[in-house]
């Protein structure tokens, strides 16, 4: 055991690698996607995601001209380690990693008890993703900003953009107070997509009731 931690830590490079594939389970990036990412050369690189494989914490497959590398599910230890990572990551950059490439979210944001262990904290996503994308998002989010012992803190409200709206143009108070207060949002997104739904929100009239309005827990990760 004492070998395995050597090997996992005692790399720069290597917590490199770590830190871009853990928040990220759900892609795969090839060395030459790394180095853009991450500033590093491809050989260094090469070396690092070779023996990341051979340890088993990665699997690798060929598409194309390109080998991707992503953590391998089956690995027994990638989920403390990958807890241990993404806590060390601010939750900007964790919640960025959980919705990278993730196709039909209009705005995801994190609000609630964001500084009390007491209350709940709500990952809001508006958009229309289907039930087992958005799981993986709670999975991924869940592991960041709910540890074990508290995990029943984090709530999921997922609304579709137009019952959103609707929502917000009837004053809902559930819905205004997810817009209200502290936010964290990911890396790179603004607010503009929130302020865009809430401007045109103006009038219910026309807005059909849409399904799966409610906030929902989702089944732990």
């Amino acid at each position: 055991m004492s070998e395995l931690l050597a090997e996992l830590f005692s790399s720069r490079v290597r917590s490199a690698v770590l830190a871009l594939l853990l928040p990220r389970p759900h892609l795969a990036f090839s060395l030459t996607d790394m180095s853009r990412r991450l500033g590093l050369p491809v050989s260094s690189l090469q070396h690092e995601c070779y023996k990341l494989t051979r340890l088993g914490l990665l699997r690798d497959e060929r598409r194309g001209n390109a080998r991707l590398y992503a953590p391998d599910a089956a690995w027994p230890l990638l989920e403390p380690l990958t807890a241990l990572v993404v806590r060390a990551l601010p939750v900007e950059t964790v919640l960025s990693a959980a919705i990278e490439r993730i196709e039909g979210l209009t705005a995801v944001w994190l609000a609630g008890g964001l500084r009390s262990p007491k209350d709940p904290v709500y990952l809001v996503v508006i958009g229309s993703v289907d039930i087992e994308t958005l799981d993986g998002i709670v999975a991924r989010v869940r592991i960041a900003v709910a540890p074990a012992e508290t995990g029943s803190r984090l709530e999921v409200a997922y609304f579709r953009p137009a019952d959103w709206s609707r929502r917000f143009a009837t004053r809902d108070g559930f819905a205004a107070s997810l817009a209200a207060g502290e936010r964290v949002l990911p890396d790179g997104m603004g607010s503009e997509a929130l302020a865009a739904l809430q401007s045109s929100a103006a009038t219910p009239d026309g807005m059909a009731p849409v399904r799966q309005s409610e906030p929902r827990r989702s089944r732990s990760g």
